[in-house]
């Protein structure tokens, strides 16, 4: 599985690189086509953004294919070691409609782990180390605002959505198992609750269950937008600032368009990790769930003889 998580970095690096690359390229051959030079010199340019374009989607696919392949894979050998600590039965600490919870929701918390954050974080760093390379070629001061930006949105924000988030998380799984354990309640339980008239107060209980974890997640919907909002905020801030550097600094319309397209397509890999930051807190509190399963003691013990 190693192999397979190294194969998809790879793969989703390389797909970033190579938009990047296009969009360098195009900018590059739009811009000096205007000037109207011989077609000699736009020749490498031309074949450059046709490979580029190719690649990025060949190279995307192979990042999909692989990516979740292994996600697949570590989320199936997460439940086959859940099943196995439930083999011995425990006692009764967790609820039947909890253990499903846990079972399938925290699960696949393995799964995001390795698609929403760790994939995006890694080929968001090559990408970001790229566009700084392009920036000190062209006007290194340029790549210093750059830098600044980047590590703004791909480093402070997703650490403040991450603390933000954590507040919410680990109340979120908790209320999703209790909607789960008053649903349960009001299917196994319907003729037990019409019989003795307790329906309308089950039923009570269970939107009252609802509305709290419609609540938690109204307010994780909020710390979501916030930071996509933060985040094009310095994306448009950076790319402005980098503008206005590249003219100040004389860079030519050619330099000035490279530098502003680089400099844009390089936060798109990049705005992806404030929602991995927030989703990193839920992810947390889900394998803390998993873990007080498999830790649980058997309810019974085999005897030495």
């Amino acid at each position: 599985m190693g192999t397979r998580l190294v194969w998809a970095v790879l793969a989703g690096s390389a797909a970033d690189l190579a938009g990047l690359g296009l969009i360098a390229a195009a900018a590059w051959l739009i811009t000096r086509a205007a000037e109207q030079p011989p077609l000699a010199a736009l020749s490498v340019a031309i074949v450059a953004t046709r490979a580029f374009a190719t690649g990025k989607g060949v190279f995307r696919y192979a990042e999909r294919l692989t990516g979740h392949d292994v996600a697949l894979r570590a989320q199936a050998d997460t439940r086959e070691r859940l099943y196995q600590a439930l083999i011995p039965p425990q006692r009764p600490r967790h609820g039947g409609a909890d253990l499903l919870s846990r079972m399938v929701d925290d699960t696949e918390a393995v799964q995001d782990l390795l698609v929403r954050c760790l994939l995006p974080a890694a080929a968001a760093a090559m990408a970001g180390l790229a566009a700084v390379v392009i920036g000190l070629t062209i006007l290194p001061v340029a790549a210093l605002v750059l830098v600044a930006g980047l590590v703004l949105a791909g480093v402070a924000l997703p650490a403040g959505t991450a603390a933000a988030a954590r507040r919410w998380s680990a109340r979120i799984a908790p209320a999703r198992a209790a909607l789960a354990g008053r649903v349960a309640d009001l299917v196994h339980g319907a003729a037990d609750l019409a019989a003795y008239g307790a329906d309308d107060a089950a039923l009570a209980r269970a939107l009252a269950a609802d509305g709290s974890l419609a609540a938690l997640e109204r307010r994780q919907a909020r710390v979501h937008a916030a930071a996509l909002a933060g985040g094009t905020l310095v994306q448009g801030l950076t790319v402005a600032a980098v503008v206005l550097l590249a003219q100040g600094a004389g860079a030519g319309s050619v330099g000035t368009a490279v530098l502003a397209l680089t400099s844009l397509v390089a936060f798109e890999p990049v705005l992806p990790l404030a929602a991995a930051g927030e989703r990193m807190a839920g992810i947390t509190a889900a394998l803390r769930r998993l873990r007080e399963v498999r830790s649980a003691e058997p309810a019974v013990a085999e005897p030495a003889a």
